[in-house]
């Protein structure tokens, strides 16, 4: 098992203090926007609200509502055939920011970038290097 960096060159990952694995840290600044922020939600009102619906499963902002946004870390897995990774995020960083994991494994060659949905009021901004969560690796003994 191997951590490599988008170069391909060989990434060394901190170990975490309160879990057994790897931290992962963002490679980027990011921002996960709110849902409230959607262009269906701009400027309605009461009145509105019956024209606003007519249409309302074929309205191209409410399609675009809750699709993850993928946070890149930049670190790519080299796994021996018989390894799997697991991500798990850091619960502070899911509680106070109200984000929900939609993706928690990783397998050979893939790169870690976990997707999240944001279900809280406000914009989500992320600095590159934040740490984002932990990654698990399991081996399969059978």
């Amino acid at each position: 098992m191997k951590f490599l960096d988008e170069q391909g060159n060989e990434a060394t990952l901190k170990r975490s203090k309160k879990l057994p694995g790897y931290e992962v840290t963002l490679s980027e600044d990011v921002v996960i926007d709110s849902p409230v922020n959607n262009p269906f939600f701009k400027g309605i009102n009461i009145l509105q609200l019956p024209k606003k619906l007519k249409g309302f499963r074929d309205n191209a902002d409410l399609q675009n509502l809750f699709i993850p946004q993928t946070l890149n870390t930049g670190i790519k897995l080299e796994l021996d055939d018989d390894e799997i990774v697991f991500f798990e995020p850091n619960n502070s960083f899911i509680i106070k920011k109200k984000l929900l994991l939609i993706n928690r494994v990783f397998g050979i060659n893939e790169v870690i970038q976990p997707k999240f949905i944001n279900y809280g009021l406000k914009k989500v901004k992320l600095e590159a290097n934040t740490v984002i969560g932990t990654v698990f690796i399991q081996k399969n003994v059978i």
